[in-house]
């Protein structure tokens, strides 16, 4: 008795193919024999399977059941994400930051600033006395002065060099 055979065996009778060459060991076998008469004796069972009265009545009504079930859950499932969604949304916005955050706000060292801040500078704004007002004050209007800080970074005759022939063609003219 080989294995393989009756494997091959078993196998055309499950795909109901015909047996053909492997006729002869299925007729020597007693498993492959046995395997071989298993559809004929299902076959000679003669019931038919009846599902009953009103069998698709029923199963309808067991598939929209289980419809109306599975719609109930996603609107719930639904639902719960929103609100889950909502309340970690008014978490965040809410949010406060604490100086153990390394966020909190820290003023600039302000004595590297002192030697400037000691003259007047022509543009700051006049006051009767310089010393009667308050240094952050003082320091605010120093560092506000923005015609001092500017300064102009880009070549312009560079620049304009490179947009003549646009300007041309803007005018009209060619160069």
């Amino acid at each position: 008795m080989s294995e393989p055979t009756c494997e091959l065996v078993a196998e055309r009778i499950a795909l109901g193919e015909p047996l053909a060459e492997l006729d002869t060991h299925a007729t020597s076998c007693a498993r492959c024999m046995r395997l071989a008469s298993l559809p004929a004796k299902l076959g000679a069972t003669g019931h038919a399977a009846d599902p009953g009265i009103g069998f698709s009545s029923r199963v309808t009504a067991g598939a929209q059941h289980r419809i109306v079930m599975r719609r109930r859950r996603r609107i719930a499932a639904s639902a719960a994400l929103s609100v889950a969604a909502a309340a970690l949304l008014t978490v965040v916005a809410l949010h406060q930051p604490s100086a153990s955050d390394g966020v909190a706000f820290q003023m600039p060292d302000m004595d590297r600033y002192k030697p400037a801040l000691s003259q007047p500078h022509p543009h700051d704004p006049p006051s009767e006395n310089q010393h009667d007002a308050d240094p952050d004050v003082r320091t605010l209007v120093h560092l506000a002065n923005t015609e001092r800080h500017m300064k102009s970074s880009a070549n312009w005759g560079r620049i304009e060099k490179r947009l003549r022939p646009y300007a041309a063609v803007l005018e009209g003219k060619q160069q």
